[in-house]
């Protein structure tokens, strides 16, 4: 999932009215910009985790391949709707396509067929959630309306879920999984 999806969850008038002032933390305009721009963010990478999954679900063979897309579809959708009371407040829509990274990955799954297909999903998704789970670490630590606070948190558990899994997924076909940091 793209982390820019989820940075559009809140619109800077949505947070400059539930944030307040302190000194040493930075403005209620920057504050609520870096949300807005996490939530829409966030919508994007649980759209084009949808898109992709369900891409996979067709192709792949693999128990475990079609198992993690499940989850992705399930999971992602769910995030989707969490969001909504956000995205509200932000004014931000969810996207009704997926972004070009995503298509140029579709296109590049397209030739694939067998273990290679799912060898170069399981990398992507490996590479991709390690991504998204420290963006949404980093949200959560900066923002300031407790609210969302509460959802991006809860959103990096879901994240962290699909980590643990799409990393196990890659260790039984010798994929070796991508460094956390700051876990």
């Amino acid at each position: 999932m793209k982390v820019a999806a989820l940075s559009t969850l809140l619109a800077a008038g949505a947070l400059c009215a539930c944030v307040p002032a302190r000194a040493a933390e930075p403005t209620q305009a920057s504050t609520a910009h870096h949300d807005t721009e996490f939530l829409k963010t966030a919508n994007q990478g649980s759209v084009d985790e949808v898109d992709l999954a369900q891409f996979v679900l067709k192709k792949t063979t693999d128990p475990n391949v079609k198992a993690f897309a499940q989850r992705m579809i399930d999971d992602h959708t769910k995030l989707l709707d969490d969001m909504k009371p956000f995205d509200a407040q932000a004014g931000v829509t969810v996207p009704d396509h997926v972004d070009l990274e995503t298509k140029a990955e579709e296109a590049k799954l397209e030739l694939l067929s067998g273990k290679s297909f799912d060898k170069s999903y399981i990398k992507f998704m490996v590479e991709d959630h390690h991504k998204d789970l420290e963006e949404f670490r980093k949200e959560e630590a900066s923002t300031g309306y407790p609210a969302f606070k509460a959802a991006v948190a809860k959103g990096e558990s879901v994240i962290k879920e699909h980590l643990e899994m799409i990393d196990q997924i890659a260790k039984k076909n010798g994929i070796a999984p991508a460094p956390v940091s700051g876990s």
